[in-house]
């Protein structure tokens, strides 16, 4: 009686720490998708805003080191490698490429190229540490990238070749920051991001107006940085240290399902039809792979 016991105890500690991975990522969601909240709320130029929540961001991940190295606060800086530091500015190019792109294109351009997420971190996966894709996971990003060209097909506008290389750009930064989390595990993200931070304020800041913010913007900048920078980040990290980044990548798209939600209840706008049935093609797509794979582990 006592040896099933032990041989079902590693499929439930894999299983428990795969829904703690699923939950993290999730939350790292509902994070992002605040940031059309705060960005509305801001009548700042876009460098401001750029350069106010890189630093609000690193600040918040300052403040967590603080707390959770407390008198070693200089030991998750050493922990980062060349390899980090050759990230470090990819990842910042990341940072402003996000802004940019909302400046430059339509929401609809940047979703749909953040779609491609899950794809991305796969390939990167596959040539930098040659880490197998699961089949389910490729088609079911596959179904929720459908989902989201449903969601924004009405919207979306050609010739904004700028705004799309820029979104583009921020799916790649990401992919290889979520890549450099699995391949050193022992490095940390949070100050490699405080870094990263730092890089994007000190680019942005030039063409920053900081005295037009005041203290109502100033507050807002923080909240940004700190929610969709800060925890934002280390929730995600969290997740990806324990299931699979292409995964984590689909999950993630959740985003896109919750922010319109956002505006919805705080604004009052109701979505689109074809929102709300794109949306519920990627939902469908994050449930069929949870629930799939959850599946196959107990089969295991």
């Amino acid at each position: 009686m006592t040896q099933p016991m032990q041989a079902n105890q590693p499929t439930n500690d894999m299983r428990r720490k795969r829904w703690q991975g699923i939950a993290y990522v999730a939350c790292a969601a509902l994070m992002w998708s605040t940031a059309g909240i705060w960005v509305r709320y801001l009548s700042l130029d876009i460098w401001t805003i750029q350069a106010g929540r890189a630093f609000c961001g690193a600040l918040s991940l300052f403040v967590y080191l603080l707390i959770i190295e407390r008198k070693n606060i200089l030991a998750p800086f050493r922990s980062i490698n060349q390899v980090g530091y050759i990230i470090a500015p990819i990842n910042a190019i990341g940072m402003a490429a996000y802004m940019q792109a909302l400046n430059w294109t339509t929401v609809a351009n940047v979703m749909i190229v953040y779609t491609t997420l899950p794809f991305v971190v796969a390939l990167v996966g596959w040539l930098w540490m040659r880490e197998r894709v699961n089949m389910r996971t490729m088609f079911a990003s596959a179904i929720a990238l459908s989902g989201v060209t449903f969601m924004v097909g009405g919207s979306y506008q050609s010739g904004n070749v700028k705004g799309d290389l820029a979104a583009f750009v921020m799916v790649l930064s990401f992919a290889a920051l979520v890549m450099l989390s699995r391949r050193y595990p022992k490095l940390s993200m949070p100050a490699h991001s405080v870094v990263s931070g730092l890089m994007c304020f000190a680019a942005a800041y030039p063409l920053a107006h900081f005295a037009s913010v005041t203290l109502n913007d100033a507050l807002l900048l923080l909240i940004l940085g700190s929610i969709t920078i800060g925890v934002a980040n280390v929730m995600y990290m969290r997740g990806v240290a324990l299931i699979p980044p292409a995964e984590a990548g689909l999950i993630g798209l959740l985003d896109t399902i919750i922010a319109p939600l956002w505006v919805f209840w705080i604004f009052n706008e109701r979505p689109a039809d074809g929102a709300l049935i794109g949306g519920a093609i990627v939902l469908a797509a994050v449930v069929f792979q949870i629930v799939g794979e959850g599946q196959g582990a107990a089969a295991d």
